[in-house]
């Protein structure tokens, strides 16, 4: 199918960009240097002329009692490798750790008492190495920071280091904000719903002290708008070489994107960068009530970065509970109901090189009508969106659950079509379940095939419990390969959060960032970057740009689970 060529991008300065990389040749493992680039290209990647036109369902079996885990309710699922055995384990609401005991067949262990977790307090968490020795640690919004010991036990180390986050905080993010090498955290605070009279509170950004002390300089750094937050993503969006933090807010409030302006300083930009949702409050005009409404933002419960259309820059996925009913009220208080008209909807920003435009109609995924009996279809009640390849097409695809005990609150599979279109393909794969905030990727039994792990009801009125699902494949001739990649800081103790991948083979070409989460409203995928190869023969380059200004190079046959090591930082030149 040919393609039409895209609108002309211009690309911001990068200190180590995409090109460079594509560009790197040599033998397997060569590191070089950081490099400026000398003169920026239209586009990262070539366009893509040739696109699939079809892709596979991969087909899904709930397995959660098969793998060992009990009946329980979940509500945050936080994908972690706690032993560093290279098979990922799954931390639930941020007290309830199961260990992968094996592959042969996968079964999951309760080793919540003796890790030392009986006490972390139950809510969002965040699975990542906080000191650089390479082992996981675990934070919580509870106030915990969970030391990883290496010996199968956490210890809290919070009051030691200084760590004292907000009692309303509802989520974290990490990254490093002033590339020393150590990960600066980013706390989302909820609300107190004071029966309507809502009270909000600022943000905070905890900054590392070389891993030994974080100190709160929230106030200091510009950070200073009182958001109920739910999604906290790193990126360097303006590709300056600093880390840059997109917030996804609820309650009808404006999202954020604080750019980096160096010296621990932000500026929010979402409005200029076209991500802070939608603001018309003029759109509508209902004869009933004889005056215009229309969207005041959004109430954006879960984001996630990821390259949907294989062009080399991260796209911004948002999911939004939206109200879609207009008409007489049965909710005590209220006699008609216009929320329809003010709740903006989910949104799939394409990445334009300095801005952000919405793609979600050009990738044909429906908007639900605004209306009244005759028109309502339901809510779209999104409360989620979590990325990964589940069918190893080469092109990234989302899950979106979504919340509220309503028969139309299921889940969604969109499975990406070449980066025009997403379809959703949750029945056909099986994955049947509503009412749930939860959902995370990984490949629990190391057969390069992404499974899942989310919450919720089969049905409207049963118990709400934690659900894994196997992914069987796509069943459909050959099947996808794969590679699976592991950074490690190694003996450079530094963070791997912020290192950049490039896998290319054959047509192909895809970009992931290592983050610490996929900031989903307290979900995280499989610290094992996961690509999708497609079918046919030959090898995968790959380049990795490291955070501390390192590029390794190499190549690799699919189906293949690769740990690379962080190498020394290049000598720094004049």
């Amino acid at each position: 199918m040919q393609v039409p060529p895209m609108p002309h991008l211009r690309l911001p300065y990068r200190p180590l960009t995409i090109a460079a990389l594509i560009a790197l040749t040599g033998t397997t493992g060569c590191v070089s240097a950081r490099r400026p680039q000398d003169a920026a290209p239209n586009r990262p990647f070539p366009p893509i002329l040739q696109r699939p036109e079809e892709a596979p369902t991969p087909t899904f079996t709930e397995e959660t009692s098969a793998l060992g885990f009990p009946e329980i309710s979940a509500r945050f699922t936080n994908w972690l490798d706690a032993d560093n055995d290279g098979r990922p384990d799954l931390l639930v609401d941020g007290n309830r750790l199961f260990l992968n005991a094996g592959t042969n067949p996968a079964r999951f262990t309760d080793v919540t008492a003796p890790s030392g977790l009986s006490e972390a307090g139950k809510g969002s968490a965040l699975c990542v190495d906080y000191d650089n020795d390479g082992w996981t640690d675990i934070v919580t919004t509870c106030g915990g920071l969970w030391q990883n010991q290496r010996n199968g036990t956490f210890e809290d180390v919070a009051e030691c280091v200084g760590f004292a986050p907000h009692s309303k905080a509802g989520v974290i993010g990490a990254g490093d904000i002033n590339n020393d090498g150590f990960i600066d955290l980013y706390i989302g605070t909820k609300e107190d719903w004071n029966g309507g009279n809502a009270a909000y509170y600022p943000h905070q950004l905890w900054l590392s002290k070389e891993g030994k002390q974080f100190r709160e300089i929230g106030e200091e750094a510009g950070i200073n708008e009182k958001r109920y937050g739910r999604g906290v993503l790193f990126s360097d969006v303006d590709g300056d070489g600093l880390q840059d933090i997109f917030v996804a807010n609820y309650r009808l409030q404006p999202n954020l994107l604080w750019r980096n302006l160096g010296d621990n300083r932000f500026k929010n930009v979402a409005v200029e960068y076209g991500v802070a949702g939608r603001f018309n409050p003029k759109q509508f005009f209902d004869k009933t009530a004889a005056r215009h409404y229309g969207f005041h933002y959004g109430h954006t419960i879960g984001a996630c970065w990821l390259d949907f259309d294989n062009d080399g820059l991260l796209d911004l996925f948002t999911a939004n509970l939206v109200h879609k009913y207009v008409g007489p009220s049965g909710v005590k208080g209220m006699r008609y109901d216009i929320r329809g008209y003010v709740c903006d909807d989910s949104a799939i920003y394409r990445h334009m090189g300095d801005s952000f435009q919405d793609w979600r109609s050009s990738l044909q995924v429906p908007l639900k009508p605004i209306g009244g009996r005759l028109e309502f279809r339901g809510d779209e009640l999104w409360s989620g969106c979590i990325p990964a390849d589940a069918n190893n097409d080469g092109w990234i695809d989302v899950f979106v659950p979504q919340i509220y005990n309503l028969p139309y609150a299921k889940a969604r599979l969109f499975v990406n079509i070449g980066g025009t279109r997403f379809e959703d393909r949750a029945s056909k794969a099986s994955i049947q379940r509503i009412d749930t905030y939860a959902g995370a990727w990984a490949d629990i039994d190391g057969d390069g095939w992404m499974d899942l792990a989310t919450a919720g009801r089969p049905q409207k009125g049963a118990p709400v419990r934690l659900c894994v699902y196997r992914n069987h494949g796509t069943g459909e001739g050959a099947q996808g390969r794969w590679l699976k990649i592991r950074l490690s800081p190694g003996d450079e103790q530094n963070t791997t959060v912020g290192a950049r991948i490039i896998v290319r083979r054959g047509a192909l070409r895809m970009y992931r960032e290592v983050g610490a989460g996929s900031s989903s409203y307290g979900q995280q995928n499989d610290p094992a970057l996961h690509f999708g190869l497609g079918q046919g023969t030959g090898p995968a380059d790959i380049h990795v740009a490291w955070p501390n200004g390192a590029a390794s190079h190499l190549t690799s046959e699919p189906d293949k689970r690769l740990k690379l090591v962080m190498p020394p930082a290049p000598a720094a030149t004049k």
